[in-house]
């Protein structure tokens, strides 16, 4: 036999759906008396006759609290509550056992084993039974909030993933046409003008040659803006590899590719012992070689040249912080915001070549890796570049002092 007892329950004005409340005694007399006790929270009670019964309203829903009787034929409740929990459904629903038996005469250690969270001894004081499932509903209210909002975020997060996935798949299309569709025009005008000069060059007066390297020059440069910019935009969907990377290795690279930019002048390279770290070996490398290129061309007013690669220990959280210096130009800490900015150079293109995509580049594979990057310098007295990879821990701690290598 079942019933239900249902009232709205006003909460700001607003009726709230009422949750439900399982009522398991085998005596219509007891269960009608708890029922009435109930009535005033304002919530669903659902009677059950006997274990079986409860046993088979757990499985057509879900309930705030189980009151539970102990002394029942056929099933008692400390059986029916071992069932209750072997239920995934009702696994954790909270049960208090109901029972006319004294304290004395019930096995409360048995009752909490099974998973009981409190007992009510007759005579029932309905205040206090009314407080205690008043908890148990409003914490179960609560959960339901929770699951919803869970729910709503998990929707979210699909919605904003498919979002993300369909801009994704217009940047790859925007950058295959910037890489083709712009390229070709700037090769044709590269190409052309080259022939120009090849072929009229000593027919043309000198401002018509002058006028034509300027345009070879600045298709140059939009050639090399779109590959700086293509790679910036790589970097951001770049999915981090991380692997344990020597870095003096990738150094040791950087530095061979850059060995044309520092022919006929006299380089001194200082190069620390660095740690092997967990990083992005391919993304690491780029940091490297846009800080080691910008040393040396930062550079080229020195008759003698230094650059040193470094690290040091990070005060806060003891990981290595890595560093290149140069004794070049430097630059003005009034405007060392400007260096990270895309397009953003504090030199002029006729001074130094350059897009101002290069330290932005750095900046983005840096905080990839969960790291930050931070400049230093002076006017006329050289420039420095930190940076971590918070992401990646140490593998390996070395000592790091410096080691001067040769000139070149």
């Amino acid at each position: 036999m079942t019933s239900t007892l249902r009232t709205e329950r006003p909460t700001n004005g607003k009726p709230e759906a009422a949750v439900s409340i399982l009522l398991v005694d085998d005596d219509p007399t007891k269960r009608f008396a708890l029922k009435t006790i109930l009535a005033p929270i304002g919530e669903t009670v659902v009677e059950a006759s006997s274990g079986a019964d409860a046993l088979r309203q757990l499985l057509r829903q879900e309930f705030a609290v189980v009151l539970l009787d102990v002394r029942m034929p056929i099933m008692d409740g400390f059986e029916t509550a071992q069932l209750i929990r072997q239920r995934p459904r009702s696994e954790f629903t909270p049960i208090i056992f109901v029972t006319a038996l004294d304290e004395a005469q019930t096995d409360m250690g048995r009752g909490y084993e099974l998973g009981a969270v409190d007992f009510v001894f007759a005579p029932v004081v309905p205040a206090i039974l009314r407080a205690k499932v008043g908890v148990f509903v409003d914490l179960y209210r609560a959960q339901q909030e929770l699951r919803r909002y869970r729910t709503q975020l998990e929707e979210l997060v699909e919605e904003r993933t498919t979002a993300l996935t369909a801009i994704n798949r217009e940047l790859e299309a925007f950058s295959y046409s910037v890489s083709h569709d712009l390229r070709a025009p700037l090769r044709h005008i590269s190409g052309f003008s080259k022939m120009l000069i090849e072929e009229f060059g000593a027919t043309l007066d000198p401002g018509a040659r002058h006028y034509l390297n300027r345009i070879r020059a600045g298709t140059q440069m939009m050639g090399l803006l779109v590959d700086e910019l293509l790679n910036l935009a790589r970097v951001g969907r770049h999915a981090l590899s991380l692997l344990p990377t020597k870095l003096n290795s990738i150094v040791a690279e950087v530095m061979a590719v850059l060995e044309p930019e520092s022919d006929g002048r006299e380089v001194e390279w200082v190069i620390a012992e660095l740690s092997e770290v967990e990083c992005d070996p391919v993304l690491v490398r780029q940091v490297f070689q846009n800080l080691l290129a910008n040393a040396l061309k930062f550079t080229r007013p020195r008759t003698h040249v230094i650059i040193e690669v470094n690290q040091m220990e990070n005060e806060e959280d003891g990981r290595p912080v890595f560093m290149v210096r140069d004794n070049g130009i430097g630059f003005n800490m009034k405007y060392v915001d400007k260096l990270f900015g895309v397009f953003q150079r504090l030199h002029s293109t006729e001074e130094f070549e350059g897009t101002g995509i290069g330290l932005v580049t750095v900046q983005r594979i840096v905080q990839k890796h969960g790291g930050r990057v931070w400049a230093e310098g002076e006017l006329d007295k050289g420039a420095a570049f930190y940076f971590t990879l918070g992401g990646g821990k140490q593998v390996e701690s070395k000592s790091s002092g410096a080691t001067a290598g040769g000139q070149s």
